[in-house]
């Protein structure tokens, strides 16, 4: 099959990138408002882009215009600040919970069941549930797509990291411990499966 992005509409497309880009790891975002309500959603258009700058990027969709853009952004835009909390299996029912298409002001710690602790650096909340916080401020947004593919690339310089003292081994952090999860497409979600490694060729 040969298929021309410009000749099928957005959902199509949208479809086709998310089974084709797998697995997604998921951001769970907590951010602020500026009278200090807190907020949470997962996000898994999310990756690493740099690290000195330590910096994230993930890229939240609008609904439909700027009317309608996620409190997560309109906090970031407030506050300049927010938490990515890393996903793993114990916590991805709850994590689920929150990306329901909540009311404005509807505090999603409250509706998954989620703990907000204090953040070192940062006013947004961590999620205690979470083994690994990375504690960001808002280092650029940027607004991508058009009409129906409209969305906000974020991208949060890394201030302050909170890992769990036993997912430390020899400075770097246990993936079998952590036991992270994953976005497919649809529903689907995944665990982390067979790890094997390859030496990088001596060239």
């Amino acid at each position: 099959m040969e298929i021309s992005p410009y000749q099928i509409d957005p959902k199509e497309r949208y479809k086709l990138l998310i089974g084709s880009v797998v697995p997604r790891p998921i951001a769970l975002v907590s951010t602020i408002t500026s009278k200090g309500a807190p907020n949470l959603a997962p996000f898994s258009f999310f990756t690493v882009a740099a690290y000195n700058p330590m910096l994230i990027a993930f890229f939240p969709l609008r609904f439909k215009t700027e009317d309608n853009l996620k409190d997560t952004v309109m906090n970031i835009r407030e506050t300049a600040e927010f938490v990515v909390n890393v996903t793993t299996e114990d916590m991805a029912e709850a994590v689920n919970m929150a990306s329901g298409r909540f009311a404005h002001g509807v505090d999603e710690f409250k509706e998954s069941g989620l703990t907000p602790v204090k953040s070192k650096i940062v006013k947004p909340y961590r999620v205690k549930e979470s083994p690994i916080h990375l504690e960001c401020r808002l280092y650029k947004m940027i607004t991508l797509g058009e009409e129906q593919g409209v969305l906000d690339a974020i991208f949060g310089e890394v201030v302050h990291v909170h890992v769990e003292d036993e997912l430390i081994e020899n400075g770097k952090i246990d993936i079998r411990k952590l036991k992270p999860v994953a976005r497919l497409a649809g529903t689907e979600w995944s665990k982390l499966g067979e790890i094997f490694s390859l030496d990088r060729p001596n060239i």
